[in-house]
């Protein structure tokens, strides 16, 4: 148990915090994969020790906020959230005692994710003693996990006044600029964290800043940084084979991806990714072989009906491919994408107005998309009706000017249609 008395530190406020573990924000989704760059590691509840000199009722009300704590460290949260209720409550607690026991209760109430209370709380910490740290470093939590990050910023950065030396102020306040789409300044923060101390969990978040910002090299360094500081980090093996497929580098991303099986068995993300990968290195039965133990778990799932129909569209295996496009699509109907593919299976089957009726229907939906007058194009000039396929390109070539495949196609059609070849495929 940790033990308390009130004692000035540097800015003058009577706190000597001590915590059993530090704030951390709840991961978002983010670009690449979504990661839990920050876990709740537990609220900071600080043991009210009695002082010498104090009153009866508040030394009564101090024990109360002790035992508070030794029922948290005993798991009885319910318990610990009565107590330090109990302690609140009895009006013996003041000024900057009773900031720390409202910031106690917050920080349970943040661990069970109820961000109103622990808002709150934060609140009333903060307006009982302005300049508490540890207090404004956990609103700021609050507001990230709220998804107010203009808030959560500001109070990080005024947290960062009183506590400059804390180096997971500047990994939150990092995570809510990389939010709000500031890589760069994310990237800055990031850096003053790790100059602090170079954790596993900095450079993690670093790299997915950087991986944001486009510095795909950058990023992978920085997994591997991260990953040799903590050999079982689950998370940044994950991201950084992510990384190496946006880099087609798959063979590596495939070892990564085992890697995080081996961390995190039956991982989704992981298992999908590393299908992919396996698709993309040409290993078409063995990736969907894996979709298939992914779609078994998850049959409603119409991204990896997609992703395995991309394989056996690749594999040309089109009427397996159209299988899975058309059980995408009836749980997503209007998708352009799925649209758009199955009419490519269609097409390389040689049943082009199944294609055509395809390709207009994907074109309700995104008219802008020069890929789809291409495809029409094509299906229309392998039916040699050269008129619609000219025009098909030449809309293609408006929206997408010097897109080459439409110029070339469109050169066949013109000469198909003068000659009276007939186009294939």
């Amino acid at each position: 148990m940790f033990s308390y008395c009130s004692v000035k530190n540097k800015k003058g406020s009577k706190h000597r915090i001590v915590t059993s573990g530090r704030w951390r924000f709840a991961a978002a989704a983010n670009s690449l994969v979504a990661m839990q760059t920050h876990a709740l590691a537990g609220p900071a509840i600080l043991a009210l020790a009695l002082c010498l000199g104090a009153g009866h009722a508040a030394a009564d009300a101090r024990q109360t906020v002790n035992d508070g704590l030794a029922a948290f460290q005993a798991g009885d949260t319910d318990k610990a959230l009565a107590l330090l209720s109990d302690a609140i409550n009895s009006r013996d607690l003041s000024g900057t005692i009773l900031a720390t026991a409202y910031y106690d209760r917050g920080g349970l109430y943040l661990s069970r994710n109820d961000l109103e209370k622990a808002l709150a709380d934060a609140d009333k910490a903060i307006a009982l003693s302005p300049g508490y740290g540890s207090a404004l470093k956990m609103r700021g939590t609050i507001h990230f996990a709220k998804g107010d990050m203009d808030a959560a910023i500001a109070d990080l950065h005024a947290a960062q006044q009183v506590l400059p030396d804390d180096d997971g102020i500047h990994v939150d306040l990092g995570n809510a600029l990389r939010s709000k789409g500031d890589s760069a300044k994310a990237i800055a923060e990031y850096d003053s964290a790790i100059a602090v101390r170079p954790t596993p969990l900095a450079f993690a978040a670093r790299a997915l800043a950087r991986l944001a910002a486009g510095q795909n090299d950058a990023a992978i360094a920085d997994f591997g940084e991260a990953i040799r500081l903590k050999p079982d980090y689950a998370p940044a093996y994950l991201n950084r084979a992510n990384a190496y497929t946006a880099s087609g580098k798959f063979d590596l991303a495939v070892a990564d991806f085992d890697q995080a099986l081996k961390l995190r068995p039956g991982d989704a993300g992981a298992l999908s990714g590393r299908a992919n990968a396996l698709a993309r290195l040409g290993h078409a039965d063995q990736a969907a072989t894996e979709y298939d133990a992914l779609l078994r778990a998850n049959p409603g799932d119409a991204m990896l009906h997609r992703k395995r129909g991309d394989v056996y569209l690749a594999a040309r295996d089109y009427d397996k491919a159209i299988a899975d496009y058309d059980a995408a699509l009836t749980l997503t109907p209007g998708d352009a994408g799925l649209l758009l593919n199955r009419g490519a299976a269609y097409h390389s089957k040689g049943n082009y107005a199944r294609a055509i009726d395809d390709y207009t229907a994907a074109l309700q939906t995104t008219p802008n998309d020069a890929r789809l007058y291409n495809n029409r194009g094509n299906a229309y000039a392998a039916m040699s009706k050269f008129d619609l396929a000219i025009a098909d390109y030449d809309a293609a070539l408006r929206i997408q000017p010097g897109y080459a495949d439409a110029q070339h196609n469109r050169e066949g059609a013109m000469k198909a249609k003068t000659t009276g070849k007939a186009v294939h495929g």
